[in-house]
């Protein structure tokens, strides 16, 4: 739930060392859906959490102290939870449609489930904004067009003209049109290719095209039409390679190839995982720009890869029995990724209330930048998980239970049933 990756329902791996991990538990909020493997749950956790420090302890990154700037340069990193959203969000979603792909309605039942899923919190919050409009006087200046048509990303002419609502902040919205758009397009070739090992070609064949449309984009950053800030970064044909190593991994455990790649899961992680490290360190943490950070281009293009292909192998890692399987499995992550889809929705906006106001009344009493900037952060944090709370439980679910009309009646189901 990117943001809005699905919940984490895949059908029983068949490989014996993910067979023996801890059972996966059925989500009675998820009807007609595949079971939860609780490990990929905090993985969803996590990503939430890297957000949420990415966006809530935003500060002055040249503080003077070296300990302050270094958790600066940590936090300027985090926003590498996305990243890892769009590879959790392409494992689950390409299972999902390469296991159910003889099922009757195959796409009918794609798209009303992931509807049902994303839609309604997506669109309830921004038709709230737009009934709000004429009393806190926001100025959309045509960009509700875009946010309603699930667009706004690609917007990228527009970076100059101004988007005000206040407090309230949908900016962060443009992570979830660029899985939507890619969910536009993508069960669509899953049904066309059919074949694991050839999905695997075709979705590798996509990663290195948007890496090439990177290295291109930062390198043509001084000419004038490819200026804006986020061109490497926001539009889905430049960052959706994350969700295709999600979608590789799913179609290698689903192929020939699948022993080895579980093989090679821990390998490659502490490779990536020891990479990132050391860029971090040479580029005083992984911001993509600025100009303090000295290898600007290699983080939005190789960096950006490799971020991809370090969060697909924890993913993957965490199939395995192990220490990171039950690091994940534990409730205090699994509970962030439950309703990691609402604190991503709110978070920004609750932030933007009280951001101001809370960090000066926290200053004034205290004369400490540092406890300001966590204390008000802590506070959104708390907030932002207990309106994502109300929201689920009061909102989302009445949509969540009507995907008892939408669901997978795989053979396999079919054949429980029939037992039954």
């Amino acid at each position: 739930m990117s943001l809005s990756t699905p919940p984490s329902e895949i059908p029983s791996p068949t490989d014996a060392r993910v067979a023996n991990a801890p059972a996966a538990v059925q989500d009675k909020e998820n009807p007609g859906g595949f079971a939860h493997i609780p490990a990929l749950d905090g993985i969803r956790g996590l990503a939430i959490l890297l957000v949420l420090i990415d966006h809530l302890f935003w500060a002055n990154d040249q503080t003077g102290s070296a300990f302050l700037n270094l958790f600066a340069q940590i936090r300027d990193s985090t926003y590498c939870g996305v990243n890892l959203f769009f590879a959790l969000s392409g494992f689950l979603i390409t299972t999902i449609l390469l296991r159910t792909l003889n099922v009757p309605h195959y796409f009918r039942i794609f798209y009303s489930r992931r509807t049902l899923r994303i839609f309604p919190l997506y669109y309830g919050f921004l038709f709230l904004l737009l009934f709000l409009t004429p009393v806190f006087h926001f100025v959309w200046n045509g960009w509700q067009y875009y946010y309603l048509g699930y667009i706004a990303n690609l917007a990228l002419w527009r970076s100059h003209v101004p988007l005000n609502l206040k407090f309230f902040n949908i900016t962060h919205f443009w992570s979830l049109q660029v899985e939507e758009q890619f969910y536009l397009v993508w069960p669509l070739i899953v049904y066309r290719v059919r074949k694991p090992e050839s999905l695997v070609r075709v979705s590798l064949i996509g990663c290195v095209v948007i890496l090439s449309l990177r290295i291109f984009f930062v390198a043509m950053k001084g000419h004038p039409h490819f200026t804006n800030y986020y061109l490497p970064y926001s539009p889905t044909f430049s960052c959706a390679d994350n969700i295709l190593f999600g979608c590789t991994l799913s179609a290698l455990l689903q192929s020939k190839w699948r022993a080895r790649t579980l093989e090679l899961a821990p390998r490659f992680f502490a490779i990536c995982f020891s990479l990132l490290i050391m860029v971090g360190i040479v580029n005083h943490g992984l911001a993509w720009s600025g100009p303090h950070h000295p290898i600007q281009f290699f983080i939005p293009t190789f960096g950006f890869t490799l971020f991809g292909i370090t969060a697909t192998s924890l993913i993957a890692l965490c199939l395995l029995p192990g220490r990171a399987q039950t690091l994940f499995s534990n409730g205090f992550l699994r509970f962030f990724g439950r309703y990691s889809y609402g604190i991503y929705v709110f978070h920004f906006s609750i932030s933007g209330f009280m951001q101001q106001s809370l960090r000066t009344y926290l200053y004034a009493q205290t004369h400490s930048k540092l406890i300001s900037v966590c204390g008000e952060a802590l506070a959104a944090g708390v907030l932002s998980v207990l309106v994502a709370l109300l929201s689920y439980h009061l909102f989302e679910v009445q949509f969540l239970h009507l995907k008892r009309f939408f669901a997978y009646d795989t053979p396999q189901r079919s054949a429980k049933a029939t037992a039954k």
